[in-house]
């Protein structure tokens, strides 16, 4: 038996001794990060955390305690026990343990231990004499696994990939972006995108077109514009009532044929390119509340179908968990955090009839503007379907080619017109996007006011 496992033993055994049930959820997380400055891999540093959650129900009251030593048995559950004096009431029939899915298989990736690491960065490092942009960032490889045990049982989750955040800059362009990947590879969209911004780098400044034109937005910007949505969807906006959408679900919202999905991504082939980057990240078994993890659709059709929510929040609403109840999100628990709605993997998707590759977007652009992200947009999410902010960074589109850098300036995108009424087409490609939420993003093309 594992140091771990032995220690789950001990405080399951002492918190049965002294509540009238008990949960405990622990995870292991190795983390191994590699900073590239100006396109050369510099400064590794690795990191080890291993954190336990107990969550006790005495006398009809929830206590919970957490800690990251793990030798402290005693003080771990007597913090536990103690703090159910004053907690909230428990739930008659716990849903932890006796509802807890089977652990998900996990499935193979090329790895070469931290070598793998290293490797991606200097791929990473690379785009700068591919691209002709300044390029700066961090590598991280994960390596978590995350164990849950209650009196009827125990299962684990493992699970091991590469998170990249990087900035690629010139004269003018600059280009954030931060997403995942299972393989050490970076991924085929990425180095594409940058090497067309780095051709756009030199272009005269210009001002958004009067009028009307058309709008492009790049999967970060779309992320941004889908926080209002996916924000009023979630279960704590719901109870709070900070949701503009919670009362109207089953109503036309956007345009008919998009929809929006919460579920894992397909396992990248072997020998397939992962051009995505999402590289089939591990779908928990369940979520941090016990809760059996499934594919959730949110909209469909154009129509807000379903909230999600954590086991607190759902029973505040007076409706089911949904299996999004995650300490932290599913790629990085925390027992620090709370357990709160989080989605882990929405796809935003468009008809056959409405998609097509980011070249054939831009070919149908007469006059128009491509944003590429947006300063804030974020402070009224859930609140209103209008996002504001400062366009950070966007292009001017003439007949199909780019022909400028738009200058900074105040910007406000309805996301009823933008994905309704005016929507157009998605790019076939989608990319992953992690920042409040995660997601995998295509390019978004609206027609004009």
């Amino acid at each position: 038996m594992s140091p771990l496992a032995d220690r789950l033993e001990q405080v399951g055994a002492e918190a049965a001794a002294r509540a009238d049930h008990w949960e405990i959820m622990s995870v292991e997380r190795d983390d191994t990060v590699v900073e590239v400055g100006s396109g050369v891999p510099d400064l590794v540093r690795s990191a080890h955390e291993t954190a336990l959650c107990l969550r006790v129900h005495r006398h009809g009251r929830v206590g919970t305690a957490t800690t990251t030593r793990l030798d402290d048995v005693h003080g771990l559950v007597g913090d536990a026990v103690r703090n159910a004096a004053h907690g909230p009431p428990a739930p008659r029939d716990p849903v932890i343990g006796r509802n807890a899915a089977p652990a998900a298989a996990e499935t193979a990736a090329v790895d070469e231990g931290t070598r793998s690491v290293r490797l991606l960065a200097e791929q990473l490092g690379a785009l700068q004499r591919s691209a002709g942009l300044t390029v700066h960032g961090t590598v991280t490889r994960t390596e978590q696994t995350v164990h849950r045990a209650a009196p009827d049982g125990r299962t684990t989750t493992s699970d091991r990939f590469f998170h990249i955040a990087a900035l690629a800059e010139g004269s003018v362009v600059q280009l954030p972006w931060t997403g995942w990947t299972r393989t050490p590879a970076l991924p085929a969209a990425l180095s594409a995108w940058l090497e067309a911004a780095a051709g756009w780098d030199g272009l005269p400044a210009a001002d958004v077109p009067s009028g009307d034109h058309d709008v492009l937005l790049a999967p970060s910007a779309v992320h941004t514009l889908l926080t209002p949505l996916v924000t009023a969807l979630n279960g704590t906006a719901v109870t709070a009532g900070r949701s503009f959408v919670a009362g109207h679900l089953g109503e036309p919202f956007l345009h008919p044929s998009i929809g929006l999905r919460d579920h894992p991504s397909e396992p990248a082939a072997p020998d397939a390119a992962d051009e995505e980057g999402t590289g089939g990240l591990a779908w928990p078994g369940c979520d941090d509340d016990g809760v059996p993890c499934a594919p959730l659709t949110l909209v469909e059709r154009g129509v807000p179908v379903r909230a999600y929510h954590s086991v607190r929040t759902a029973a505040a609403c007076g409706t089911a968990p949904t299996g999004h109840g995650f300490r932290g999100n599913a790629l990085r628990r925390t027992v620090l955090k709370p357990a709160t709605p989080v989605l882990n993997g929405a796809t935003l998707s468009a008809g056959p009839a409405d998609a097509g590759s980011l070249d054939d977007l831009l070919a149908g652009v007469r006059e128009g503007v491509l944003v590429e992200s947006l300063m804030g947009g974020h402070q009224r999410a859930g609140l209103s379907p209008v996002v504001e902010g400062r366009l950070r960074l966007g292009f001017l589109i003439r007949d199909g080619r780019v022909a400028g850098i738009l200058r900074q300036r105040p910007i406000a995108l309805d996301l009823r017109e933008v994905l309704g009424r005016r929507f157009r087409a998605v790019s076939d490609r989608r990319w992953a996007v992690s920042r409040i939420w995660s997601g995998r993003m295509p390019f978004v093309l609206a027609g004009g006011t």
